[in-house]
């Protein structure tokens, strides 16, 4: 014992580490395990309930993982919902519905109802971006139907649903079809100098709106012919793509009006576009299909008279992969086949026409979803800014530059 003192008073610091282990250890070891205390949500659903005494009601739906300590940890997800006065109060309820805290760390997507789209829905977000727990890369995203109803149709497909939609929204945004639709991206357009943000919309399709057989139809069809075309199971799908401009629904753009802004943004990584109708030596009257190999846009930038006159060139590196003509069959080989100056003149044309289409769409709808505020600012804060000062309606900047599209195609 006085050899332990002595050593005590020649490291002062082994004696606050006993301290430590005296006070803190006991409470610890006494502490319930965390796994028994949370309930882990990796998705949260938010809509609209029927009014009570003259009060908004909203309900929450909570996709929960609950750990259950075994000698091997098992899985199970399930629904929960609260409902209340605000998302707050709706938390609380879902909470003791599920007799754990609600923990939000692992949280990976948040999905809105049309209807909370409608009323606003920054104000239902707040609450959860004022949570430090949830990461700025969770997904968000609207449906054409009830959050509930579409967290409820995703878990049918998979007891990993929320992880399942998250990857579904991350091929998407790939594709010149669709977009990249997260917390991080979705605010950093509406609360930029654009007041822009684009958040893509889902839905669970049935099996009477399929129209491509799965494999589990094609089994059943062959053994009692009752799915004929159609899948046993529902399927989530994109539907549309929806732009906000200051915190209100502006427009809601399908896959077609969404591929004609992403060929100006360049956002996208892969894709396909088809030429119809092309008729010549190796061709009779045949449509052709080109998959997007490789891309690059780049924007120039003069100022004549005042005025921004932006050039936006885009390189587009095809690749022929089908070929679909009904008197005629390509003898060459389509993956050695050199693309004819013609059908590059058609793929021009088309790329062309999309692009001025594009910039149409976001003039009429004054949403600027390709930052052009941003890629001005920085090219000549000066004279953009004086550009602005010169327009009696600063908003309306983008029907007064003069945009110029170039587009090169390569064949591979």
């Amino acid at each position: 014992m006085k050899f332990f003192c002595q050593q005590l008073q020649k490291t002062p610091m082994l004696f606050v580490f006993a301290l430590m282990i005296v006070f803190f250890g006991f409470s610890a070891v006494a502490s319930p395990a965390e796994i028994n205390q949370y309930a882990v949500v990796t998705a949260i659903g938010i809509d609209k309930a029927e009014m009570e005494e003259n009060n908004e009601i909203y309900e929450l739906t909570l996709l929960t993982f609950v750990p259950v300590a075994q000698q091997s940890f098992t899985e199970k997800y399930k629904l929960v919902n609260g409902k209340g006065r605000s998302i707050s109060e709706a938390m609380d309820l879902a909470a003791l519905n599920i007799g754990r805290e609600v923990g939000l760390s692992h949280l990976k997507i948040i999905v809105l109802s049309k209807e909370i789209v409608q009323e606003g829905l920054f104000k239902f977000l707040d609450y959860l971006l004022r949570d430090a727990q949830i990461s700025a890369s969770t997904k968000v995203v609207t449906t054409d139907m009830q959050a509930k109803q579409f967290l409820e149709t995703a878990q049918k497909l998979d007891n990993e649903s929320s992880i399942k939609v998250s990857e579904h929204i991350l091929f998407n945004s790939d594709y010149i079809y669709s977009t990249e639709s997260t917390l991080e991206t979705f605010f950093k357009g509406t609360f930029g100098p654009t007041h822009t943000g684009l958040m893509a919309c889902l839905s669970a399709k049935s099996p009477d709106e399929q129209t491509m057989p799965t494999a589990a139809s094609d089994m059943s069809s062959g053994a009692g012919g009752e799915q004929q075309g159609g899948s046993t199971e529902e399927m989530i799908t994109q539907c549309h793509v929806y732009v906000f401009k200051n915190e209100e629904l502006v427009v809601m753009l399908g896959e077609r009006d969404m591929k004609k802004v992403n060929f100006v943004i360049g956002d996208y990584s892969n894709g396909s576009i088809v030429v119809r109708n092309i008729t010549d030596q190796h061709f009779d009257n045949a449509n052709l299909t080109f998959e997007i190999f490789d891309k690059s846009i780049a924007y120039h930038i003069v100022y004549q008279n005042g005025i921004p006159v932006v050039s936006i060139d885009t390189s587009l590196t095809l690749r022929l992969s089908e070929v679909e003509q009904e008197n005629k069959i390509l003898q060459e080989n389509v993956e050695l086949f050199v693309i004819p100056e013609n059908v590059i003149d058609a793929l021009k044309k088309k790329v062309t026409n999309s692009m001025a289409e594009g910039i149409e769409i976001m003039r009429e709808n004054q949403v600027d979803m390709a930052d052009f505020y941003t890629v001005l600012h920085n090219n000549n804060p000066k004279a953009f800014h004086k550009f602005l000062d010169s327009l009696e309606d600063p908003e309306d900047y983008l029907n007064r530059i003069v945009f110029k599209v170039n587009v090169r195609i390569y064949a591979k």
